[in-house]
């Protein structure tokens, strides 16, 4: 089941490092525990997260959230929904 997404947003894995975001909504299409487990590592709603790094094929990401650094697969940063924070 793909996510829908509104306009003005896009998913955390389509996010271009560097830049700081803001999540807005996170899609539970993985199940109620990873969405359980992402919120016990701090990714919930309103969190600011910034992208550091991505894996040279792009399937791992390193991000920066609550003064800790965070690296997680594609597949579950598809399913974090993102706006930028100008």
């Amino acid at each position: 089941m793909k996510c829908k997404f509104d306009e003005n947003y896009f998913s955390l894995k389509q996010a271009k490092l560097g830049e700081k975001f803001k999540v807005v909504k996170i899609h539970n299409n993985l199940g109620l525990n990873m969405y359980r487990r992402l919120g016990d590592l701090g990714i919930v709603e309103g969190i600011d997260i910034c992208v550091l790094k991505k894996s040279f094929l792009g399937k791992t990401l390193l991000v920066s959230l609550n003064g800790y650094t965070l690296s997680f697969r594609d597949n579950i940063a598809k399913i974090i929904e993102v706006k930028k924070v100008s």
